[in-house]
């Protein structure tokens, strides 16, 4: 009898630059904030002040607003041979983007291995589901394809050995094989003497 599984990986995308950004445009609002007031006091005098303030409040919670919808977060659910991606928008309503099962894959591999770069041309939606947008070249990002429709789709995710023993028990011709890392001894204090 074979056991279920299921394995869930969650990615928050890596802010980097937008850390910058995101304290300037704090910035940018307090700066806003202060002169809309000043000047609602300095021309209209004190009646003023509560449109100004209304105004304020107005634009802080726009700002907060925003802001929370650029934070970006996903979750990958892999349930027995049933692959579900979702976008987590403002950390509270959920978008499903992807869902697929492993046995429709036409190829599961590193994006290091040869077929990548052809299979990045063919395919027509192409998903990254990474820490960076920019996802770096290496061992540990791997690729989904399989066919939907008409379109050829394509997922990137960060890899997780769990996964391997699931592409395989689904899809076993049509997965890139793995050699799992293996971890070094060290040496013991005889053979450095």
């Amino acid at each position: 009898m074979i056991e279920d599984s299921f394995i869930e990986s969650h990615v928050t995308r890596n802010g980097g630059k937008n850390i910058v950004a995101r304290c300037f445009a704090v910035f940018a609002l307090c700066v806003i904030i202060v002169a809309v007031n000043f000047f609602g006091l300095a021309v209209f005098g004190g009646p003023a002040l509560g449109v100004t303030l209304m105004f304020s409040v107005t634009l802080i919670f726009i700002f907060v607003f925003l802001l929370k919808r650029s934070y970006t977060e996903y979750d990958i659910e892999i349930s027995n041979d049933n692959v579900n991606v979702a976008k987590i928008l403002g950390q509270s309503s959920r978008v499903d983007l992807m869902d697929f099962s492993i046995k429709d894959c036409i190829y599961i591999g590193p994006v290091t291995g040869d077929r990548y770069e052809e299979d990045l041309k063919k395919a027509d939606i192409k998903l990254a589901i990474t820490e960076q947008k920019k996802y770096p070249i290496e061992e540990n990002i791997w690729y989904m394809l399989y066919k939907e429709e008409n379109y050829i789709c394509m997922l990137i995710l960060d890899f997780k050995p769990e996964m391997y023993k699931v592409f395989r028990r689904y899809n076993p011709r049509n997965v890139a094989f793995y050699k799992a890392p293996v971890k070094k001894e060290e040496k013991s204090g005889e053979e450095n003497a």
